[in-house]
């Protein structure tokens, strides 16, 4: 009797009449009930819709795969620009410089870059604005001049570019971030 007295308490009744345990740990009281197995179903996917939406991410990867490493080469670029021209002390030789860099430059990257689509072309200088945390047009104004920025934006413009956008790793560029970040964690 007072063996049933003592084991009593630890259990109660649940809402459907099944017994559950009580359980009194550093004096918080616990109920804990098994729960009758259930089977979820999803809902059947359409294999036409995942088809196409696999297809588009696996030409999405391969276009940001092909555009990446021309982004990172561009930010290196960039900073070892920005570090010999805080060296050099007058403007004249800064622009005599960025002139034999930029024919140089020009002359090695171009046929690499011609061969590259429109849709590399866009997400390339959305990664640059992603590594340099500057806009394509910036670099451009503030290493030739206004107006070759201007003129290349209206040429970008012309193809459905535009070098003034930005990269948005948490909206519209979610996907391009992730692909990213798979690549950089792939090379480590």
């Amino acid at each position: 009797m007072i063996l049933i007295l003592l084991v009593l308490p630890l259990f109660t009744m649940g809402q459907s009449g099944e017994l559950c345990r009580i359980q009194v740990i550093k004096g918080d009281t616990t109920f804990t009930s098994l729960l009758p197995e259930i089977t979820i179903n999803g809902k059947p996917r359409s294999n036409a819709k995942y088809r196409r939406y696999h297809n588009s991410m696996t030409r999405l990867e391969y276009n940001v795969r092909k555009a990446y490493p021309y982004a990172l080469l561009v930010a290196r670029k960039v900073d070892e620009i920005n570090a010999k021209i805080a060296t050099m002390p007058s403007n004249k030789d800064r622009e005599r410089w960025l002139d034999e860099e930029y024919k140089k430059l020009f002359k090695e990257f171009k046929a690499p870059l011609m061969k590259l689509t429109y849709t590399q072309g866009r997400i390339l200088v959305k990664l640059i604005d992603r590594e340099t945390s500057t806009r394509a047009y910036t670099h451009i104004k503030n290493f030739r001049s206004g107006f070759n920025a201007v003129f290349w934006q209206s040429i970008a413009l012309m193809f459905g570019n535009n070098l003034k956008a930005t990269y948005d790793p948490l909206g519209e560029d979610a996907e391009i971030e992730a692909i990213v970040v798979r690549i950089n964690s792939a090379e480590k």
